[in-house]
């Protein structure tokens, strides 16, 4: 006799999208980073004006913005990160220390993650470039 399955296993992108997200916030963990947040809304509201960060760590004196990206292949990699995106996170990141005074003073940080599963995790430290004041 057939045994049925007890749920489906059907993995959704956005559902894989989170199983990336709390890789990377582990593999942060294991090299001694601090969540502070994740998923964090910039502004109110569904469509808000900077969007969301995927996580922020921080470690010492320095305050990085995360940013996941999963692919399916290699290829995809290169394109995964529109100049638009990179404005959304750099305000975000504004937004996040506007709200935030107590890390005004940390050093900032933007990194990028691409993740293809089942095991390939490539972190560029550093990834964009930008000078703001708040």
């Amino acid at each position: 006799m057939f045994m049925k399955k007890p749920w489906p296993l059907k993995i959704t992108a956005n559902n894989s999208g989170k199983i990336a997200e709390f890789l990377c916030r582990w593999y942060m963990r294991f090299l001694g980073y601090k969540i502070i947040a994740k998923d964090y809304r910039c502004g109110r509201g569904k469509n808000t004006p900077y969007g969301e960060l995927d996580f922020i760590a921080t470690r010492h004196k320095t305050l990085v913005f995360c940013e996941v990206k999963k692919r399916k292949n290699d290829n995809a990699f290169l394109f995964a990160l529109s100049y638009k995106q990179q404005l959304r996170i750099m305000n975000g990141a504004q937004y996040f220390i506007r709200k935030n005074r107590q890390y005004s003073a940390f050093s900032i940080r933007f990194d990028v993650f691409f993740v293809r599963f089942p095991f390939y995790v490539k972190h560029i430290k550093n990834a964009l470039h930008r000078d703001f004041t708040v």
